[in-house]
């Protein structure tokens, strides 16, 4: 039976002291290592529809992670610990295995390379993981018999699997996009596509990965493409936002695969402005990204300090000042969905609405509200502060099965204990959350 609006505020006041009990606050979880929370058992094969990267179910997707090093130069974080590690305390929902063609790479050794990266792959289709298979060289268009090579074989071998995204060419140089770039990534999509009709591809734009408009003004004529932005945030600001806003209004998917907090050389400052504008856009444009990286090196955008262990269990001290920051930003952002998994996984998917802890909780400005329902049905969303007053309405509209986020602002709000409350068909639930500036 629903509450009727004239009883609402004395019922609130009676709920709020179990509310203030229960979830008002939520401190950095301690996550589980058993193999339950597979983000691919949630959204199966992806796909590409207009600029958006969606689930098997339609839904739009926005996946979180992180890339590797050059293979060839800190290899030792290509095994299946890390990346377990990875998932399981980071809560990466992707990795990216960044495999290096020059200097050393899959072009003098080609045996060792692919055995990197084999290792990475069966890892993270065991974990139940997304995995980015990255050509990452600067001159593909003149390894492009190479390139084929190597990526017929990776389709013939996992092609059949929704964990697996090629990402074709890493970072044209200033190259044309026309002549040089779009022909060679017409031939190796073309040969990929012979062998693995669906799973996606990412393809390498001009200027290291950043002429987005360029390519969505003359795109390959191929389905479930996207196309790589890549950013170091102390670098590239808002005249990249631009261009990237520009290429999703031509309709192209953007896949951010690599990102720095830096500046492009992979030192200087860490520019937190910037992150947190590149990041709002990022979510607002439900774009998929992976930081780069996993590594030691003594540089800024390495995320582990010097002798990091090779196989994960890093505490707070072996992970760098850009570590830390971005663990924490994809805990936020994949753990609300990860959660969802493993509650419907452990209901076995007979929970007809299931709610998740709005993330972050406490929050400064802005959290995420998720939750999942089994079957169509309206859903109201709405605040109230702590004398049961309504303050707002975040949603009011018929919803369909699946996973479903709304984010929140709290723009002028004062500190302090809010709630919220869930309403559908067949029920109502209040959470409570802290606001703290």
């Amino acid at each position: 039976m629903k509450i009727k609006h004239f009883y609402f505020p004395i019922l609130f006041c009676l709920v709020i002291n179990i509310i203030l009990l229960a979830n008002v606050t939520v401190s950095l979880p301690v996550f589980a290592s058993e193999n339950d929370a597979r983000i691919v058992d949630l959204y199966g094969h992806l796909q590409v529809k207009g600029n958006q990267i969606v689930s098997q179910k339609g839904d739009s997707v926005a996946l979180r992670g992180m890339s590797l090093f050059w293979s060839q130069w800190i290899g030792k974080y290509y095994n299946y610990d890390c990346i377990k590690w990875l998932r399981d305390d980071w809560r990466c929902t992707v990795v990216r295995a960044a495999m290096a063609v020059e200097s050393g790479g899959y072009l003098t050794n080609p045996a060792a390379e692919l055995a990197k990266v084999k290792t990475v792959i069966d890892a993270c289709i065991d974990l139940g993981v997304y995995v980015i298979v990255d050509w990452h060289d600067h001159h593909a268009h003149n390894h492009q018999a190479e390139a084929i090579t190597f990526f017929k074989q990776m389709a013939t071998l996992y092609g059949d699997k929704p964990n697996l995204i090629y990402e074709i060419y890493n970072e044209p140089e200033q190259v044309s996009w026309a002549n040089v770039v779009k022909p060679y990534s017409e031939a190796v999509v073309a040969e990929i596509r012979s062998i693995d009709p669906d799973n996606i591809i990412i393809v390498g734009t001009p200027t290291w990965s950043q002429d987005v408009d360029v390519a969505a003004a003359n795109p390959l004529n191929f389905e479930n493409l996207a196309y790589a932005l890549h950013f170091y945030a102390a670098s590239h600001k808002q005249s990249l936002r631009n261009k990237a806003t520009t290429a999703l209004n031509r309709g192209i998917a953007i896949f951010v695969s690599e990102y720095g907090t830096c500046e492009y050389t992979g030192t200087g400052i860490i520019d937190y402005v910037e992150l947190g504008t590149w990041s709002d856009f990022m979510d607002a444009h439900k774009l998929s990204w992976c930081n780069w990286s996993i590594a030691d090196k003594n540089e800024t955008s390495a995320a582990l300090k010097s002798g990091a262990s090779a196989t994960g269990n890093w505490s707070s001290s072996d992970l760098s000042e850009s570590g830390a920051w971005v663990r924490e930003k994809i805990i936020a952002w994949n753990e609300p969905v990860l959660t969802s998994v493993q509650k419907s996984k452990r209901s076995n998917d007979n929970l007809k609405f299931n709610t998740i802890q709005n993330y972050p909780n406490p929050f400064n400005a802005t959290t995420q509200f998720q939750f999942y329902i089994a079957s169509p049905q309206r859903v109201t969303l709405d605040i109230y502060n702590i004398l049961g007053e309504r303050i707002t309405s975040l949603l009011a509209k018929d919803m369909q099965t699946g996973l479903h986020q709304v984010s929140f602002n709290s723009n002028d709000w004062p500190s302090g204990t809010y709630f919220y409350r869930y309403e559908t068909e067949n029920m109502t639930t209040f959470k409570g959350m802290q606001l703290i500036k």
